[in-house]
């Protein structure tokens, strides 16, 4: 069985909240979510959402098990916690999820992912940068550019 996902397991006032990146988009487990937000879990609090904002995925368990379990994206879930459920402490609930728990999630994918290639442009020239861990990095060539400085040009005698 090979077409599980594994979550990062999160932890908030005692209660766990299990989120996965996907094609680079944070996924949460909705039954998490339901208990972190004080809804109840017996009803299908998600069928508000739009089809764009639910998936079904099967994901391995800490215990080893695989279970199925239906995901809500990051759109999806600040429509349930600011629209359809709305309630004052969702605020802060929304604010840790959007300030540690996804870009935690985008710095545990960033180690594997392979240097790209970004173009910038500066002071209305193309400059080619690569992003990579994290950090914009530029040829060591291209700093006289940046700075401002053109570079003497030497005849080939």
């Amino acid at each position: 069985m090979t077409d599980y996902r594994i979550p990062t397991r999160f932890q908030r006032f005692r209660l766990p909240l299990r989120a996965l990146l996907i094609d680079d988009r944070p996924w949460f487990v909705s039954r998490d979510l339901a208990r972190l937000a004080s809804i109840r879990t017996d009803t299908d609090f998600t069928r508000k959402l739009d089809d764009d904002q639910l998936r079904d995925e099967l994901i391995r368990l800490e215990d080893g098990g695989f279970s199925l379990e239906r995901l809500v994206n990051e759109s999806g879930l600040h429509q349930l916690l600011l629209v359809h459920y709305f309630h004052p402490e969702h605020r802060s609930l929304r604010r840790w999820i959007s300030d540690e728990v996804v870009p935690a999630l985008g710095r545990q994918s960033s180690p594997a992912q392979q240097p790209r290639r970004r173009l910038l442009s500066w002071q209305g020239q193309p400059l080619n940068l690569m992003e990579w861990q994290g950090s914009l990095w530029i040829r060591f060539e291209d700093m006289p550019r940046l700075r401002g400085e053109v570079p003497e040009r030497k005849a080939l005698s």
